[in-house]
């Protein structure tokens, strides 16, 4: 049954179950990132993939899409946006010629401190509702159901 402070366009019958209410949030938490994100030029898929090379980096476009679970088509047009934009360049990997590495350039990396800023102030005005606690809380327990 929905209770007094579920959204009012959440139908009672899907108000307690799991898939809707996830999927609700992370639509609602992306819709907010985006947009804060679209200020600086940046797609969150481009932001979480500069955010992965800068910290993993440099990998191949195969990597990046393990480490971000983001499928290989979508890849490589997030990899060609990053090197369009010149903020990730391509170089021929050494051990293996047929691959290229990506890696982060000095403007991607500003961009990337700009980009993480207005990402923070998206998630705390998502998270607002929620007590500091609450916010460790609920990242530990989404961690621990994707790692299981």
């Amino acid at each position: 049954m929905a209770q007094a402070h579920d959204p009012p366009d959440l139908p009672a019958s899907i108000a307690e179950r799991l898939g809707p209410l996830l999927g609700r949030a992370h639509e609602s938490h992306r819709r907010l990132a985006a947009s804060r994100l679209a200020g600086i030029g940046l797609e969150p898929k481009e932001f979480g993939t500069l955010s992965v090379l800068a910290e993993e980096g440099p990998l191949t476009q195969q990597q990046l899409g393990r480490r971000t679970g983001i499928d290989r088509t979508t890849m490589v047009a997030i990899a060609d946006a990053l090197e369009e934009k010149g903020l990730a360049t391509r170089q021929r990997r050494p051990s293996d010629r047929r691959a290229y590495d990506l890696g982060v350039t000095a403007q991607g990396r500003r961009v990337l401190r700009r980009a993480t800023r207005a990402a923070g102030r998206a998630e705390d005005d998502f998270l607002a509702p929620l007590h500091p606690r609450e916010r460790t809380q609920l990242k530990s327990m989404l961690r621990r159901l994707i790692s299981s």
